[in-house]
């Protein structure tokens, strides 16, 4: 009879503690921040940024960030030509941390650091975004993409 009541006693022990880290872990979830980023991914044929031998196409995109985890997505523009490519419209984010000089996350498991641009010497357009391109973004993380497109994921800082 000892030992069942000792098992007893000490199942309950282990089911209060459980419950206690499981609460603990929703509530520290529940009080993270969360984050939201607008932006646009540009991608091109060429292998270089400005350039698309056949085809460049640009879509908006919006990042969903809460405690390192999240989703990215990409907003097709119904009728554009060679709106097709892309063949994914949502990805997961893992890992996500932002300072003020880059973000650091992984899209569907793919390391990429976005470097913060002050002043964008590339498009002139894109002041004060996070940004990455080929080749330190690899086009084929986003299917339809060959490995020699040109890619680049940008993020506003505002």
């Amino acid at each position: 009879m000892e030992t069942k009541t000792k098992l007893i006693v000490t199942m309950t022990l282990v089911a209060v503690i459980a419950i206690s880290l499981i609460t603990v872990g929703i509530i520290t979830y529940v009080n993270q921040p969360s984050l939201t980023l607008a932006g646009s991914l540009y991608f091109n044929d060429s292998g270089e940024h400005h350039g698309g031998f056949e085809s460049a196409m640009q879509w908006n995109v919006t990042l969903n960030v809460k405690a390192g985890f999240g989703l990215l997505v990409v907003t097709p523009e119904p009728g554009y030509m060679n709106n097709d490519r892309l063949q994914k419209w949502s990805y997961q984010i893992s890992g996500f941390q932002i300072s003020e000089e880059q973000i650091v996350m992984a899209i569907d498991g793919h390391p990429v650091v976005l470097e913060f641009v002050e002043n964008d010497t590339i498009w002139n357009t894109y002041d004060n975004h996070y940004i990455s391109a080929t080749p330190d973004i690899s086009p084929t993380i986003f299917p339809g993409f060959i490995s020699h497109y040109y890619v680049e994921l940008r993020l506003s800082g505002n």
